[in-house]
């Protein structure tokens, strides 16, 4: 499961992260086909609320280390990050 999204034919540069990665509708995050997570609607939705409130709330909001330094969360089936310093 952990190396789905990690192919680099559909995922050029699979190990970086890039918000504005063009092929992002192609991960398998939620499953896929009979697989697929019910619940995935409701979480890109609240994902995109939350993003999209926090950002206009304070514009200002950037990363406070270098995105190299960031502590990813790899360890268990959830990925993710440790902490994400922020600053405004």
């Amino acid at each position: 499961m952990s190396a789905a999204n990690r192919d680099p034919l559909p995922f050029e540069h699979p190990d970086e992260f890039d918000i504005r990665r063009p092929d992002v509708r192609h991960h398998v995050g939620f499953g896929y086909g009979a697989h697929q997570c019910l619940g995935q609607n409701l979480a890109r939705a609240e994902l995109e609320i939350a993003y999209r409130t926090l950002l206009q709330r304070i514009p200002t909001l950037r990363l406070a280390v270098p995105v190299e330094q960031l502590d990813l969360k790899t360890d268990s089936q959830i990925f993710g990050l440790h902490s994400l310093p922020v600053t405004q």
